[in-house]
């Protein structure tokens, strides 16, 4: 018998699919094993996918999973601001960039991010 590979992809189509056969319990089982074996990049990638989907909420709470399971990562921390941003939580996502901003090394990302900060006060999300 060949091992069954498990695969954070797999497992959230699978979940989204027995979600639309009204297997909820199903789902969340799924959902839930997907996020025993996934990655930082994994958790990331399917949040930009529910953003894309324009289902926020869901992206929001993976995201911030993402965060908290990698607390020293800019990337999660940086894709939870863009979440927060994209969902009209301007204060929260100023709080999510300016963390990433503290752990990145990259200059050109560190100066992408300042400029997201500069532009989110513009906006009016803190007070300048």
């Amino acid at each position: 018998m060949i091992p069954v590979q498990r695969d954070f992809i797999d497992l959230r189509i699978r979940a989204e699919v027995l979600e639309l056969c009204d297997d909820h319990d199903g789902a969340e089982k799924l959902r839930a094993l997907s996020l025993e074996i996934a990655r930082e990049v994994d958790l990331t990638c399917y949040g930009y996918q529910l953003l894309w989907r324009n289902r926020v909420n869901e992206a929001i709470r993976l995201l911030e999973y993402n965060a908290s399971k990698h607390p020293d990562s800019w990337n999660a921390w940086d894709s939870l601001g863009e979440a927060f941003s994209h969902g009209g939580d301007l204060r929260r996502a100023v709080e999510c960039y300016g963390h990433a901003s503290r752990l990145v090394e990259d200059e050109q990302e560190r100066l992408r991010i300042e400029c997201t900060l500069r532009d989110l006060v513009a906006l009016g999300a803190i007070a300048s």
